[in-house]
């Protein structure tokens, strides 16, 4: 019996401790094998894309660390998700804006009548919109991506060529010109503006150019301008008509009526017609030569000499007009034709001179002053008196052929300055002097390569000549 107690007690001893042992074993085993197969399911639950799957068992140890970790990761690729998805719809909100956006700009340019081309930094053609097309008769589809050099035709290059030149050497970032092209069988008036584009950052894309057919309208406005001129010029030859018509008439009555008093009255209507006569032909020699003006001859001239020279014919003419002279050192030779503008300022004169022999108080005076513009680089001159001045709203009238507020005059005498300005690429405006008068601004091309180095680094006042 004690024996059999003996191995009873044994066998229960190691019954427990390989119970024991199995349990442990078996809870030891859950411990790392359940946390694994979680992980796995998911790693492979969030590989189809659930990325709300947490794992939910907690522990102290490395197993609980690398749970831990895995819920983290998991918590991140979630939030990453959901930015992702907020940027991808934003972006596609974008996208959509931006086609929109595109598309309503082909359908401008499509339907626009001015020619658009758009020419990237190395010279590419990358817009060429059917305006374009039609203008200068050519395949849209050959022009795009190719040189425009090579695309367009050499005698449409080298004007645009010239302007492009011209902008890189007065510094500016837009040009404008008329020009003439003949395209097939006709010449074409074409408005062409050249832009340089930018992006945000200010740097340099390429550049826009854009051409608007003018032709049609150049005719209409030249044939309304002529219309205009021969409107006044039968009027102006209209009014010598009448005192004509009168004389001869009082001639005839005179001689049938009193033949002793006919010698008397002949010499007196004789004179009446001859001075009639005389003004219709100044008026008709002053409408050829305005009709027949030359093209200019631009040649380096010194500006401040033919005003010196023209200066010299008034100086003495009314002793009571004071004029004055108000030159930019700075400025030097100017290329433009010294006949054309020795003209113009004799107009400029004339008309000044008219609008001070009204009926005026106090000093009469004239000046005229040079300056140049370094921020445009220009030349600007303003010639103004202190004379009647002009209306409002007769100012836009100024420079029309046969438009005057005198009492006689053929009204050309503004029409040729401002060809004359028009013609060497100038602009010409008029202002009011204050406190009375009127004063003329013309501004003219002055390229950088006419200009002394630090003409444009200094600021000098213009230099005043004592008046005379």
């Amino acid at each position: 019996p004690v024996s059999a107690s003996y191995y009873t007690t044994f066998l229960m001893i190691t019954l427990l401790i390989l119970f024991s042992a199995i349990w442990l074993g078996i809870y030891m085993a859950r411990g790392i094998t359940v946390p694994i197969q979680q992980l796995a399911e998911g790693t492979h639950r969030i590989a189809e894309g659930d990325l709300n799957f947490r794992i939910g068992v907690r522990a102290r140890d490395e197993i609980g660390f690398l749970v831990d970790s895995f819920n983290q990761m998991t918590q991140e690729l979630h939030d990453s998700r959901i930015k992702i998805q907020s940027a991808h719809k934003d972006l596609q909100t974008t996208n959509i804006e931006l086609e929109r956006r595109r598309q309503y700009i082909e359908t401008i340019l499509k339907n626009i009548g001015a020619g658009v081309i758009s020419v990237d930094k190395q010279g590419r053609i990358t817009t060429f919109n059917k305006a374009a097309e039609d203008i200068l008769q050519v395949n849209a589809t050959e022009m795009s991506g190719s040189s425009y050099k090579d695309a367009l035709d050499l005698s449409y290059h080298k004007p645009i060529r010239k302007m492009i030149v011209e902008m890189s050497q007065q510094r500016t970032e837009r040009t404008e010109k008329q020009l003439d092209l003949r395209i097939g069988e006709n010449t074409l008036n074409l408005l062409v503006s050249i832009q340089v584009l930018r992006d945000a950052r200010k740097k340099y894309t390429g550049l826009v150019i854009v051409f608007e057919d003018i032709t049609q309208m150049i005719k209409t406005q030249k044939i309304a301008a002529w219309k205009e001129v021969a409107q006044g010029i039968a009027h102006e030859i209209k009014n010598p008509l009448t005192p004509i018509q009168l004389n001869t008439q009082r001639l005839r009555k005179k001689y049938h009526e009193d033949p002793d008093e006919f010698d008397k009255m002949f010499e007196e209507s004789i004179d009446i017609i001859s001075q009639e006569v005389e003004g219709m032909k100044e008026l008709l020699n002053e409408f050829v030569r305005f009709s027949r003006m030359p093209a200019p001859d631009p040649k380096p001239t010194s500006l401040h000499k033919i005003i010196d020279d023209v200066y010299m014919l008034y100086s003495n003419q009314d002793p009571g007009i004071e004029i004055k002279k108000s030159y930019d050192p700075n400025l030097h030779l100017v290329s433009i034709d010294a006949e054309h503008f020795r003209r113009l300022f004799i107009n400029l004169f004339e008309n000044a001179i008219d609008a001070l022999n009204g009926d005026l108080d106090g000093e009469r005076k004239i000046s005229v002053a040079t300056q140049l513009v370094p921020t445009t680089q220009k030349l600007r001159i303003e010639f103004s008196d202190n004379g009647t001045g002009i209306l409002p709203g007769d100012r836009d009238k100024l420079f029309r052929p046969h438009f005057t507020t005198k009492k006689r005059g053929a009204g050309l005498g503004l029409a040729i300055v401002n060809r004359i300005v028009v013609d060497h690429n100038g602009t010409i405006t008029a202002r009011e002097n204050n406190p009375r008068g009127t004063v003329f601004e013309i501004e003219l091309p002055y390229p950088p390569a006419s200009l002394k180095p630090d003409s444009f680094s200094k600021t000098q006042s213009p230099k005043t000549s004592s008046p005379s």
